[in-house]
């Protein structure tokens, strides 16, 4: 889950439905990948990569040690491993292909780093044998545009997130820290290939990524349920979730050439 605070409210996001957002936004940057016989492969794993964790969040878990619903930064490190492994698997079942996108996706998580956790040893070591079987049932094994097509899918959950963590229209100076200084290891889906891509509200419903990657304004949504933290209170957070209402919210990605 994933949950922006205000003072009154909960706005709470899904990884499933922030996962669709990401890939509608990576369908945007296609042409960066125009003529690769993967495209579609990669788009699939853009759409899914966060499959596992629709289970856990059918039902939010209140975090009692800072108040506030588990969220994906903060949930529990073995049932979220135990979502990791089976969402990757059934992502595999779709399309071996974006697993392994989606694999890779999971094993640059810096929890996995040199961890010393056994659960984290065990979950790398079991992802790093997909990756070998995948690529080598699918002659990948020296395929260089796996790394570019890698580093779509983690600009477009970060640019999807950004979506979710702030909120709508607000000035650059408040938005959420992790993305004032733009996103990491975008440069090459810049125009020029060269520059950091960097985004902004423009409007409560309208975002432009500067420098602007995208030649026409696309539209797309992002479905968000909005908690009062007075209910939480009173009903508790998973009655209190189950019976708001999801809202569709439209946002709208400027073009170069509107």
């Amino acid at each position: 889950m994933i949950v922006r605070c205000t003072e009154h409210q909960l706005v709470m996001t899904t990884q499933h439905d922030h996962a669709r957002l990401s890939g509608d936004i990576a369908r945007a940057f296609g042409p960066f990948l125009e003529g690769d016989p993967y495209l579609e492969d990669a788009l699939v794993a853009v759409y899914q990569h966060d499959i596992g964790w629709v289970r856990l969040d059918e039902t939010p878990v209140w975090n009692d040690r800072v108040s506030l619903p588990f969220s994906f930064t903060d949930y529990p490190l073995l049932p979220k491993l135990t979502h990791y492994t089976f969402g990757l698997d059934q992502v595999e079942s779709m399309n071996p292909y974006a697993a392994l996108l989606c694999s890779m996706h999971y094993c640059s998580f810096s929890v996995f780093q040199d961890s010393a956790v056994e659960a984290c040893i065990d979950f790398t070591r079991h992802e790093l044998e997909r990756q070998r079987r995948i690529s080598a049932g699918l002659g990948l094994m020296n395929r260089e545009e796996l790394l570019m097509q890698l580093q779509l899918l983690q600009l477009c959950d970060r640019i999807s997130l950004y979506v979710c963590m702030n909120e709508p229209g607000v000035a650059k100076e408040k938005e959420h820290p992790w993305y004032k200084a733009g996103f990491s290891d975008s440069e090459r889906f810049s125009p020029k290939g060269d520059t950091r891509l960097t985004a902004g509200w423009i409007s409560d419903t309208e975002i432009e990524l500067t420098p602007n990657p995208f030649e026409h304004t696309f539209r797309t949504e992002i479905i968000q349920r909005t908690i009062d933290r007075r209910h939480i209170e009173q009903v508790g957070i998973a009655e209190a979730y189950a019976h708001s209402e999801p809202v569709v919210r439209e946002i709208v990605f400027a073009g170069r050439n509107g």
